[in-house]
């Protein structure tokens, strides 16, 4: 069941200001990604035909799938050089998750949050990072798409909408029953 605003919409779940509230906070978005039957699922052609759109679309080296659990980024599909699972600590996707809207990064390495990052200063060497937040069941936030590259850039105004419809097609393909 989504949950929905008074304008119809589907809501958002507002992030917490206390410990206690942080914590129920998350449980519900751990559940919400359990629901989803995704975690540990494996290669999947639906997403994986996502990601290989993104590459091309937006000419990077690596698109991702990703979700996250308690401790780490599973990447249900991807292109590029990057291992399946990810410390969350690690995670990009992480920060993308704490938002409610498209987060770009266009030099990673002149990012506070990022810079000594190890997927920034060691293999696959990320420089730039774009990554819209997915909802899963119950409109929580569970993961990412996002696009990334060895290589700073900029994601302009058209740019950030094929990305936000990108990942429009992603959350109806997480939340569809197969």
């Amino acid at each position: 069941m989504t949950l929905l605003s008074s304008s119809g919409e589907p809501a958002r779940p507002v992030l917490p200001k206390t410990l206690p509230a942080a914590r129920e906070f998350e449980r519900q978005r751990l559940r919400s990604l359990e629901r989803s039957g995704l975690l540990d699922s494996g290669d999947d052609e639906r997403f994986d035909r996502l990601t290989r759109k993104a590459c091309a679309q937006f000419k990077v080296s690596t698109a991702i799938i990703s979700l996250l659990d308690a401790d780490r980024q599973y990447l249900k599909s991807f292109v590029g050089a990057f291992p399946r699972n990810i410390r969350r600590d690690d995670a990009f996707c992480n920060v993308t998750i704490e938002g409610e809207d498209l987060l770009v990064v266009p030099d990673l390495r002149a990012d506070e949050r990022f810079r000594d990052n190890p997927l920034v200063v060691g293999e696959p060497f990320v420089r730039f990072y774009a990554g819209v937040p997915l909802r899963g069941p119950g409109g929580w936030f569970v993961g990412s798409m996002c696009i990334l590259d060895t290589i700073p850039r900029e994601l302009h105004g058209r740019e950030q909408e094929r990305l936000r419809r990108l990942a429009d097609e992603v959350e109806l393909e997480m939340n569809t029953r197969r």
